[in-house]
């Protein structure tokens, strides 16, 4: 008997620890036993600082996803911008041991100096080169100021190169962005631009318009023909809402009432003698 019993025993307990090792099962509407799908398991970023991770884990799943992909945009933003600059890092870590030595504490303190002397030497060339040659202590004959002066100038139109060629970059980009913008339904955001591509150019060039959209709006107004399409468009545009309210108005004051027969003619004492003889002869 006691043999019996301990078999029991040893058989239920083995059943429950097998049970509670199984994944959990839901019931389905037929009855059948669905095994239940774990839910995703979403880690903070790892730029989060502990404190912050903390909370993320508190968050339900879609503010997690969200918070995820939104860090994932700043990141590659970040990268992006830091890519855009990084000849401005190469150029000045190639000198950087030299310039650190001459005083120099970043790039744009370097930058700064060679602009300033760049400006200095085409305001006042004289003045400028008797500054430099104290300044680098240079002696002897002018050939060896020169070659200095030289080397100099080259430094200073390579880095205004590199500068300007990544502007020229940005500006093309913007302007691609601008031709080919569109508005939800795929039609053009900008249908006059090449009408009035060059009126934005002469605004640009003047400094007169901030960007290529406000140039496009100043635009359209000054090119003439351009502007005659605005007004017309305009003008029909407010000639069918007018159209619209004075259906609407017609509609609200139609009376059913104005349709219904007008009183019958009064007849003359003649017409009535004569309406009474026709019926007396049928």
């Amino acid at each position: 008997m006691t043999d019996l019993r301990e078999q029991i025993e040893n058989a239920w307990t083995s059943a429950e620890e097998q049970q509670s090792s199984e994944p959990s099962v839901a019931t389905s509407e037929n009855n059948q036993e669905v095994i239940a799908t774990p839910a995703e398991v979403i880690s903070a970023p790892n730029s989060y600082r502990q404190e912050f991770k903390d909370s993320f884990n508190t968050l339900t799943p879609e503010w997690q996803k969200y918070l995820n992909e939104r860090e994932k945009e700043y990141q590659q933003g970040l990268s992006k911008a830091r890519n855009a600059y990084s000849w401005a890092d190469k150029f000045y870590n190639d000198r950087k041991e030299a310039l650190t030595q001459q005083g120099y504490t970043s790039f744009q303190d370097y930058f700064e100096v060679l602009d300033g002397i760049a400006n200095a030497l085409n305001k006042d060339p004289a003045t400028t080169l008797a500054k430099l040659s104290s300044m680098y202590q240079v002696s002897g004959n002018n050939d060896t100021l020169q070659r200095q002066l030289n080397d100099l100038t080259q430094e200073i139109t390579n880095l205004k190169g590199y500068a300007q060629s990544r502007e020229n970059e940005r500006v093309k980009s913007e302007y691609d962005n601008f031709v080919n913008a569109k508005d939800e339904v795929g039609s053009p955001l900008h249908p006059y631009f090449e009408d009035v591509r060059g009126e934005m150019q002469t605004l640009l060039q003047a400094g007169l318009a901030k960007n290529f959209e406000d140039a496009y709006n100043q635009a359209i107004w000054r090119v003439e023909g351009v502007r005659n399409k605005l007004l017309d468009a305009k003008a029909k545009e407010a000639l069918t809402v007018k159209t619209t309210q004075a259906k609407v108005a017609k509609t609200a004051a139609f009376d059913p009432q104005s349709k219904k027969e007008g009183e019958p003619k009064k007849l003359s004492l003649r017409e009535q003698i004569e309406r009474n003889y026709d019926s007396l002869g049928e």
